[in-house]
Formats: C-alpha cells, sequence, structure tokens
C-alpha cells in the first residue's frame, strides 16, 4: 500500500530484545518466517506504508541483526541503526532511536521486531487515524475476550486514554478491561522528545545519580507527561479480522503458528493470481516466488524464496524448488526432483528422482529418473549446460563443468566427467560416456554355388 505518509512518517523496529523463549543462538528477530527473517517484514511493511526513513534499534546478535538490515532494507530507504546496550525497556529503546533525528519533524510510527504478519494497511490506516484526530500520539489497540498478559488501557471521565497499565500492576477491576494495548504507536516527534526526556534517563545518568532511576524503563508511561501538557492521546482500534496481524513470536510454538499463517496468505495470493494450488494445505511456498498462471502445483512441494516459475508449469507431487530457479514456460518438474540456482527451457520436463543443481538447461530437454547434475567437487561448485531439445538417460550423472550439446543424448546410467562437452547430435553411453559407435554394415553374402 503506496501512502501520502511517507514524507513525515519515520519508522522505528525495536528489535534488541534477547529472545529467550526462542531457546536459540540466533536472534529472535532473524529467524525466518517464509523464508524471510522476522525483522524484514517489518521493514518490508514500513517500506510499503511510505516510511522512508527507519530506524533499528538492535542489542542481542547486534552485528547479525545489523547486516541482515541492510539487505533486507533494499533501496529506497534511509536505514540508521542504533545500539541499545544493555537492554534497558522500550522507552529506552525509543530514546535511542531519537538520536539519529535531531532536527527533523513529523511523526514515528513506532512497531516491535517480531510481529512478522503486521501489513502495510494497517499501519497506513494507523497514521491516518493519527493525522485526522490531529492527535499526538495514537495507539494501535485490539478488544481482547481473555485480555490475560496485556497492558490494559485506562480512560479518564472524558473517554481521554490516561495511560496503559500492565496486568501485574493491575488491580482486579482494571484486570476486567478488554480494550488492552497492542504495542505499535503514532506519535509526534515533537511530543515525544520532551515526555521521554521527563522519565528516561540515560544508563550514564542513571549511574552518575548512584543508581537512581529506573533499572528498566518502557515507553507507555509516556501517555502521561504528553497528556500534561495538552497533548492529545488517542487510540485506533485494529479491526477484529486483522486480529492474527498482531501474532507475535516469542517461541518455536509462536514461530510455527505465524509461518502457517503467512504461508496461506502467499498461497492465496497465488491462486488468486490464476494458479492452482491443489492442496494448500501440504504445501509450502515462500515470500517472493514468482508463479504463473494456469501453473500447477502439486502437493508436498517446498517452494523457496525468490523462486521464479513461468505459465503453464506443472510442479510436484513432492518437488523442492531452491533459491536461483527459474522455471521457462511449460515446464515439469515432477515427484522428488529437487532444483536449485538452475535455469530451465520452455517445454522441458524432468519427471522423477532427479537433482539439477546450477544448471542451464535448453527448451524441450528431457531429463529422465535419477538423473544428477554433480555440481559439487567438495571445494566449489561448477555450471552444468543441457542444450535444447537433448535427451537425458535415466540414471545419468552429469559432473560438472560439462556440456551437453543441442540434440544430443545420454544412454541410460551414463556418467559424463568433469570437463566433458558432448558435441550436438551426438549419443553417449557408459562410465565414463564415449560415444556410441555403430556397428558396420555386414559384408553382402557370396552368392550360393560359389565361382
Amino acid at each position: 500500500m503506496a501512502s501520502s505518509h511517507g514524507s513525515s512518517a519515520i519508522g522505528i523496529v525495536l528489535a534488541a530484545g534477547h529472545g529467550t523463549r526462542m531457546r536459540s543462538r540466533l536472534p529472535k528477530v532473524l529467524h525466518p518466517v517464509g523464508g524471510v527473517p522476522l525483522v524484514g517484514h517489518l521493514l518490508r511493511s514500513l517500506k510499503d506504508a511510505g516510511v522512508r526513513h527507519i530506524v533499528v534499534v538492535t542489542g542481542h546478535g547486534a552485528e547479525e541483526v545489523e547486516a541482515t538490515c541492510r539487505v533486507e532494507a533494499g533501496d529506497g530507504v534511509e536505514l540508521s541503526i542504533v545500539r541499545q546496550e544493555p537492554p534497558r525497556g522500550t522507552g529506552d529503546a525509543v530514546r535511542l532511536a531519537l538520536e539519529p533525528l535531531t532536527g527533523q519533524t513529523g511523526t514515528l510510527l513506532i512497531v516491535n521486531g517480531d510481529l512478522p504478519l503486521l501489513s502495510p494497511e494497517t499501519l497506513g490506516a494507523l497514521l491516518s487515524h493519527h493525522e485526522n484526530e490531529r492527535a499526538a500520539m495514537t495507539i494501535l489497540s485490539i478488544v481482547r475476550d481473555n485480555p490475560t498478559g496485556y497492558g490494559r488501557l485506562l480512560r479518564g471521565r472524558d473517554g481521554a486514554i490516561l495511560r496503559v497499565i500492565e496486568e501485574r500492576d493491575a488491580t482486579p477491576p482494571e484486570r476486567g478491561i478488554r480494550e488492552v494495548n497492542g504495542g505499535i504507536y503514532a506519535v509526534d516527534l515533537a511530543a515525544v522528545r520532551p515526555a521521554l526526556a521527563a522519565f528516561c534517563y540515560s544508563e550514564e545518568q542513571r549511574i552518575a545519580a548512584g543508581g537512581a532511576g529506573p533499572a528498566e524503563i518502557y515507553f507507555p508511561p509516556v501517555i502521561a507527561p504528553i497528556a500534561a501538557v495538552g497533548g492529545k492521546v488517542v487510540d485506533w482500534v485494529l479491526p477484529a479480522e486483522k486480529d492474527e496481524e498482531l501474532q507475535q513470536v516469542n517461541d518455536r510454538v509462536e514461530l510455527s503458528i505465524a509461518c502457517d499463517r503467512l504461508r496461506h496468505r502467499v498461497i492465496a495470493d497465488h491462486q488468486r493470481a490464476g494458479v492452482t494450488v491443489v492442496d494448500p494445505g501440504q504445501t509450502w511456498i515462500e515470500c517472493d516466488v514468482e508463479i504463473g498462471a494456469d501453473t500447477t502445483i502439486h502437493p508436498g512441494c517446498v517452494i523457496r524464496r525468490g523462486v521464479r516459475i513461468g505459465a503453464e508449469c506443472e510442479v510436484g507431487p513432492f518437488a523442492h524448488l531452491r533459491e536461483g530457479t527459474i522455471l521457462g514456460d511449460d515446464v515439469h518438474i515432477g515427484n522428488f526432483v529437487e532444483v536449485k540456482k538452475t535455469r530451465v527451457g520452455r517445454g522441458t520436463r524432468a519427471k522423477h528422482l532427479t537433482y539439477l543443481g546450477n544448471g542451464e538447461i535448453g527448451q524441450d530437454v528431457n531429463i529422465g529418473a535419477g538423473t544428477v547434475l554433480a555440481n559439487y567437487d567438495g571445494r566449489q561448485k561448477s555450471m552444468t549446460r543441457i542444450g535444447d531439445g537433448a535427451f537425458i538417460g535415466s540414471g545419468t550423472i552429469i559432473v560438472a563443468p560439462a556440456e551437453i550439446g543441442p540434440g544430443a543424448r545420454t544412454g541410460a546410467g551414463a556418467v559424463v566427467t568433469r570437463g566433458q562437452s558432448v558435441p550436438a547430435g551426438e549419443t553417449v553411453i557408459g562410465v565414463p560416456a564415449r560415444p556410441l559407435r555403430k556397428k558396420p554394415p555386414a559384408p553382402p553374402e557370396s552368392p550360393p554355388g560359389g565361382s
């Protein structure tokens, strides 16, 4: 969703947490959902909502997270990175995020880095509501029948939001409030700077004061100082049908839930574009996959991020298409075939039990069952090239680098050795593969009776 907010909205992504419940060496925000790291989804949604400057706050695994953010942010966005060391809560994280924004004005859009399903449409709607209300701060809120675990929104008699109270601090009546904090905020820079300064101390200031001041500072308390100077604090209620967008990822169970929900979303988009997915429940298609109209994806297939599939293709069942795979139109990739970093030309068939790695395969090629492009020699991976109209017999092994010319054929079980080039139209057989020599014609028999 393109947005008119891009010139004034600045995104802040909070990605400093340890994610201890993941029980992983990998920082939580780098765990993939649909082939894209958690934090990458937030960067995408902010960009698609029109945000052109994003500040990412890192902490645990900072170098890995920062490197990933630079890749995932791509072009068209100004990316700033600040580190929160030690971790001291969301309020302190936002305070640090303001440092590269000195002299700037506009609206901050603050999101957590563990919400991979959050859509740009939702962020755009939040920003529009914030502007239409002329608010100093807008909280994305949700209504929960069971609000356990969430901070409750407390309002005054006039309906204005006074503060967010965490469950552990709430009284029994307050715990009964069903309107809760979704943890996403739109707030004016001019309002948040002094509000944070009112209660948020740097670690250096806290130590200089003999340890006075809170060791962990959360963001919602900015509501009070903003309201105290007349700032308008409102909420925008997330529509119930968008509830899954706030699916956080705190452990492996929630990771699998997010993956499954995104998978169904991705597959539905392909189906609406004219792709037949026979059984979405048994099909895995990651983000950034292109599939042409009238292609059929059979059950059990795994199609990784960035794969490109043409029109009127047939894939599977139980095919694995990995990164760098490009299939032309009318290509058939059948059961238990794996393709990686290989371009396959129009009309080619690889129907059974085959590995195609690091290849350039032409048009109308037949790849027999059990074919292997042996692309790795223990040190490096090399290319195999197969020309148009070639016929690769069952059980052929082609040791890269190697080349099969147009119209050439390999016999069943042939091994084309490293560096070998099979000329156009030639047939090779055996181990190692050698040209098939036709037997010379038998000499004519002598006429009966002799001379």
